[in-house]
């Protein structure tokens, strides 16, 4: 079965120039979806958005830090300017920092919240306005199966995903009506270039993948085609739910 309501719309995507980010850019413009995509590194946006265009998309490059209020503001003014309104918003942007809660700052703290679920926060109340008019949207944000654990030297990574999870609930129950669909993509271990380098250590590897019932790690692709199926008309009751993508790490004893 195709997949249908994604050709001819747009989606902004945050944090789209690598890993998980990239890869839901890349699917989303296979199936037709005309891009926005942002990132802070503009080189690697860049190169990004060229691989899409050479492949037959379409996928306009701006550069922004998401923590920043003028650079959300001019992201949504890029977005209507360039395809007159947004279908899709995928708030994929996301810090992480590991350090023991005895040692953090109310700054480091403050700047994880700010980046992981401040901006996921402001850009969708922003861009639900222009959903409405367009009577109709879908929010995707990325969370993380963090958001349901205590896990050592990660309380700033935990707590952000633990309150994108509830934003996410209260943003679907009082934007149902609108027509406006949001839910969250919580990930496991995927195997991006973080990941990589973390399991070239035999020791962490065995450690990880004997945590995970399926006995390996994910890859971007396999959360981006759950993305771009919430996305579709074939998702429209679906509202207000998590989706952990983990192998069954999160439910196994």
């Amino acid at each position: 079965m195709k997949l249908t309501g994604l050709d001819g719309k747009t989606a902004l995507i945050t944090g789209a120039s690598k890993g998980i980010g990239k890869s839901i850019a890349g699917v989303l413009a296979d199936s037709g979806v005309r891009l926005i995509c942002c990132a802070r590194n503009e080189s690697i946006l860049l190169q990004a958005c060229s691989e899409i265009e050479k492949g037959g998309g379409t996928a306009v490059p701006v550069r922004a830090d998401v923590a920043s209020p003028s650079d959300r503001k001019h992201l949504i003014e890029r977005s209507i300017s360039e395809f007159g309104g947004i279908d899709f918003l995928i708030n994929n942007a996301g810090v992480h920092k590991e350090k023991a809660a005895m040692e953090l700052s109310d700054e480091e703290l403050l700047q994880t919240m700010q980046i992981n679920f401040f901006s996921m926060f402001s850009l969708s109340r922003d861009i639900a306005r222009q959903m409405i008019a367009r009577q109709g949207g879908k929010i995707i944000n990325l969370g993380s199966f963090w958001g349901q654990l205590g896990v050592r030297k990660q309380l700033p990574y935990c707590i952000s995903k633990g309150a994108v999870e509830a934003m996410t609930r209260c943003l679907a129950v009082e934007w149902a009506r609108h027509n406006i669909q949001v839910n969250t993509v919580a990930p496991g271990h995927i195997m991006t270039d973080i990941s990589k380098a973390a399991l070239e250590n035999e020791k962490i590897r065995n450690d990880i993948l004997r945590r995970i019932p399926a006995r390996r790690v994910g890859n971007p692709e396999e959360v981006a085609y759950l993305v771009a199926f919430l996305c579709s008309q074939e998702s429209n009751y679906i509202t207000g739910h998590i989706y952990y993508i983990d192998g069954g790490q999160l439910i196994s004893w």
